[in-house]
């Protein structure tokens, strides 16, 4: 697929596996945003560390790619953490995470927002997401990905 689609796999890449990938064993995240350039600033950050990467456009390509995943339809197996923004146009990143919530997937959730407010913040919370707000360094997005997939390890299911 190409760049243009509403949702598309980043090229695999000849890259050596870092020291976090493998603690990780390569955790898989999928990234929901509309604006293309920082799609691609946060899947470049991603991939630098080691991670798979899978990118949506838009709230409703995100729920495509969760179902084309679960359906074996994508080489990734299954999505270890989701970063989505939260100001999309047609699905906001909370309506996007409330309905993967309702069909009962606890995958760990990054809500990126330009626009944090309380009651943004409490939703997010409510749905298990931890709120980043934007703009944001690439540190800061790589030490919150660690601390998401480090509580995902230690999570009892």
């Amino acid at each position: 697929m190409n760049p243009n689609d509403a949702f598309y796999d980043l090229p695999e890449d000849d890259e050596p596996i870092t020291v976090r990938s493998m603690r990780f064993g390569r955790a898989r995240i999928l990234v929901a945003d509309d604006d293309a350039a920082m799609r691609t600033v946060v899947a470049d950050t991603l991939e630098t560390d080691g991670y798979r990467v899978r990118v949506a456009s838009s709230g409703r390509a995100f729920l495509d790619a969760i179902v084309s995943i679960d359906g074996g339809q994508h080489a990734m197996d299954g999505v270890d953490l989701v970063l989505l923004d939260n100001r999309m146009p047609g699905m906001t990143g909370l309506e996007a995470l409330r309905r993967l919530r309702q069909n009962e997937r606890n995958t760990p959730a990054i809500l990126m927002t330009a626009y944090p407010a309380p009651q943004v913040e409490a939703e997010a919370t409510t749905l298990g997401a931890t709120v980043l707000s934007k703009p944001f360094t690439r540190s800061d997005l790589s030490r919150l990905v660690v601390e998401k997939l480090v509580g995902r390890a230690s999570a009892p299911w």
